[in-house]
């Protein structure tokens, strides 16, 4: 680094008042005071000398714990540091780079005047954006132990932790169907266990008799027949609202945040009971199921919902309802949406033709902001009009306040399902 860069506000004081007694000693003849000026001039040169020309070891290593996180959750930081050599002697300061989603940065010191030693230190980190971050690298300042020179250096390690959408446990459901590729015999639950032992049907003209189950026959008192065997495979899309124009409200309170929340506790929710999952945002699909394990889906998923952001390209669902027509039939169709007009209704209406359910959660994002944010009251009322709409199509929809947890609404959209049939 530049040298003169090197100067504490200390040392530059020190340097100009030797020189100031230096140039007044040199007028009036005082060779006294002139060694006095010099020797305030030479002790920063020295000071920049001990800390520009030491040969300092310093080794850190860094650990994030948990190395991801929820939104909103803590982790905490910890750094081991050691020190080999005998210089410098003076102060050590650390400042470790965070973003500022993750808080405030972190300095410590540490003034020791032995020659090694080896310190851990352990900090707070808060998750207050969703996202991938990279912490580090650790800026170190050493001074000489009159504090009239510094020196910085800069580690080149990172790490990288990632800041995930809230997940929350759901309860079962069991007021839909879905039908995946199978087609013959899928049970008509959701979010339960896994397809009937027996799957049997009534006997018809030309069934092998090898297939007749003589327990349900002489427990129905007809001729009962196994069913060919299926692989129990229903499918679920998962459609997530990220235009800018449907949401409102800021940071982790916001209803974009409730949304992606929602989307991330569903799929997962589908994927322990054996669904085959894929989700869409307005731009199209995010992640699709084909040639995926369960714990690799599960992983897609979380990492897939930590990078998604509003939108502000698209203002209608359009491009959702082309990248959800190549979709099979039969499937369940959950969508989580912000403020809807009746073009968006008309949308998920064509989305809906042929599968088998129409689940919405959709979110009232005035109740997500202030009052001075939230919409007029034309907006507010083609809102209610849409999601009227959308109920006459039959679509079963929950409306959502900033107040309503995501569980809550789970359950709702399963009593909605109840008291309709």
């Amino acid at each position: 680094m530049s040298v003169l860069r090197m100067l504490t506000s200390r040392g530059w004081t020190l340097v100009i008042l030797g020189a100031i007694v230096t140039v007044a000693a040199m007028l009036f003849g005082q060779n006294d005071l002139l060694w006095l000026g010099l020797l305030l001039i030479a002790l920063p040169a020295v000071a920049m000398v001990m800390v520009g020309r030491s040969r300092m070891s310093l080794a850190v290593e860094r650990r994030l714990n948990p190395a991801r996180a929820p939104l909103g959750e803590r982790l905490r930081g910890s750094l081991t540091l050691t020190k080999r050599g005998s210089l410098p002697l003076g102060l050590l300061q650390f400042e470790e780079a965070i973003p500022r989603q993750l808080g405030r940065r972190p300095r410590f010191t540490v003034h020791r005047f032995a020659g090694e030693w080896s310190r851990q230190v352990n900090y707070p980190l808060e998750g207050l954006e969703r996202g991938r971050y990279q912490v580090g690298p650790l800026l170190v300042r050493a001074t000489d132990p009159f504090g009239l020179a510094k020196m910085d250096r800069r580690f080149a390690s990172t790490r990288e932790t990632m800041i995930t959408p809230r997940i929350v446990p759901l309860s079962s459901m069991g007021s839909a169907t879905g039908q995946g590729q199978s087609g013959d015999s899928t049970p008509q639950r959701i979010g339960l266990v896994g397809a009937d032992d027996v799957l049997v049907r009534e006997y018809r003209a030309g069934d092998d008799v090898r297939r007749i189950h003589w327990r349900s026959t002489a427990r129905r008192d007809e001729l009962m027949v196994r069913r060919e065997e299926q692989a129990w495979d229903p499918s679920v899309s998962v459609l997530l609202d990220n235009r800018s124009s449907a949401h409102a409200g800021m940071g982790q309170d916001s209803s974009f945040e409730w949304a992606v929340s929602a989307a991330a506790s569903v799929a997962m929710h589908m994927i322990s009971s054996g669904y085959r999952l894929s989700i869409l945002d307005t731009e199209g699909p995010l992640v699709d199921a084909d040639r995926l394990t369960p714990d690799e889906l599960r992983e897609s998923v979380a990492l897939t919902l930590t990078d998604v952001t509003m939108t502000s390209h698209n203002t209608s669902l359009a491009t959702m309802v082309r990248a959800a027509t190549g979709h099979q039939t039969g499937e369940v169709l959950i969508a989580i949406t912000g403020r809807l007009s009746r073009d968006d209704v008309h949308a998920l209406v064509a989305m809906r033709s042929h599968r088998a359910q129409g689940l919405a959660m959709v979110l009232d994002v005035d109740t997500f902001t202030a009052r001075r944010f939230r919409g007029d009251e034309s907006l507010a009322g083609e809102h209610e009009a849409a999601i009227d709409l959308l109920r006459r199509h039959a679509w079963r929809v929950v409306e959502v306040t900033g107040t309503t947890t995501i569980d809550e609404a789970w359950r709702s959209l399963d009593r909605v399902g109840v008291s309709t049939r």
